[in-house]
């Protein structure tokens, strides 16, 4: 990484150097273009790194007030929860607007979080409204929830395409097609409807509907593969078996279709499903370190076969002469 910025540093000298002899700029000119590339070059490295140290910084922020709130939540009237949840969501909201597109993409990737926070927020506001003032079901609270932050974090997709409105929108999708689900059946229910909508999702990503297409694949199949393990609640025995087929049907496709995301995803499901499968039909029959064995090898040589095949539809071939 240093060596490309040296040579380019080194090449500028050149320049300057020659732009000096040509009296074009004097040295003190070409000394002051030649320092303040070099600190942005270095600003460059370390933007990384201070991003990252501000971002774990807001975790840390974010954790410590949702402990505080999980203490006192229930001893704060409705209209201060509800009025709380409604400042989060407008500041968050009008911080990330005043973050204009000509910024650093740092800012940007900044702007998406904020106003995936707001999403967050205006989500829990409309649950919390539900639940105090309609005292609605719990099915019907996540159904609110669900659809308010769809809408919200659609809206602010449409306007700016970023990831983070698009996995927001998504978990939106998700909480509202799962709180629809819970008002009709049970766990299995809510688990089919959360997997029918993640492969709906896939499939949108798959004809490039859903900017970018790589998130909403790997999003999509996460979401099928979580739909699938729900189920297990009420379905013991069909719940990892389901998952398992999601896994390898993701995997299968992933592979012959060469989509990298769905077969990282399936290869995901497989190392978690198939000793789920394993070990709940037959720990017992042939013991828990012999099944740990079998799921270790099938998987070692699934990874193999993918790398193998994925790395020889990579290589290049020359044509015959005609």
């Amino acid at each position: 990484m240093t060596m490309p910025r040296q040579r380019r540093t080194g090449d500028l000298a050149e320049v300057l150097q020659r732009a000096v002899a040509a009296q074009i700029l004097s040295a003190e000119q070409a000394q002051a273009v030649l320092d303040a590339e070099r600190t942005r070059a270095g600003g460059d490295r370390r933007r990384p790194v201070i991003e990252a140290v501000g971002y774990l910084g807001g975790l840390l922020a974010l954790s410590g007030a949702l402990t505080l709130v999980i203490q006192y939540w229930r001893d704060v009237p409705t209209a201060a929860r509800l009025g709380v949840l409604a400042a989060v969501a407008a500041i968050t909201w009008l911080v990330g607007a005043r973050i204009g597109d000509a910024g650093t993409a740092a800012l940007l990737r900044l702007r998406g979080a904020l106003w995936f926070a707001s999403s967050g927020a205006v989500a829990a506001f409309a649950g919390q409204a539900a639940s105090d003032l309609a005292h609605a079901r719990e099915a019907l609270v996540w159904l609110c929830a669900g659809v308010a932050a769809a809408v919200h974090s659609g809206l602010l997709w449409r306007l700016r395409d970023w990831p983070a409105q698009h996995l927001a929108c998504l978990a939106g999708v998700l909480m509202g097609t799962g709180g629809a689900a819970g008002l009709a059946g049970e766990e299995a229910a809510v688990g089919m409807a959360i997997a029918a909508a993640g492969a709906v999702w896939v499939a949108a990503g798959w004809r490039a509907l859903l900017p970018p297409p790589v998130v909403a694949l790997t999003a999509g199949g996460l979401a099928v593969l979580a739909g699938a393990g729900i189920t297990a609640g009420d379905w013991s025995d069909v719940g990892p078996l389901l998952g398992l087929a999601a896994a390898i049907t993701l995997l299968g496709v992933g592979v012959a279709t060469d989509r990298t995301p769905l077969t990282v995803v399936g290869l995901v499901g497989g190392f978690g499903y198939l000793p789920w499968t394993v070990g709940h039909f037959f720990a017992e029959s042939l013991g828990v370190p012999l099944a740990i064995l079998l799921c270790g090898v099938a998987l070692l040589t699934v990874t193999l076969l993918v790398l193998r095949r994925s790395s020889s539809h990579r290589q290049p071939t020359i044509s015959p002469p005609a």
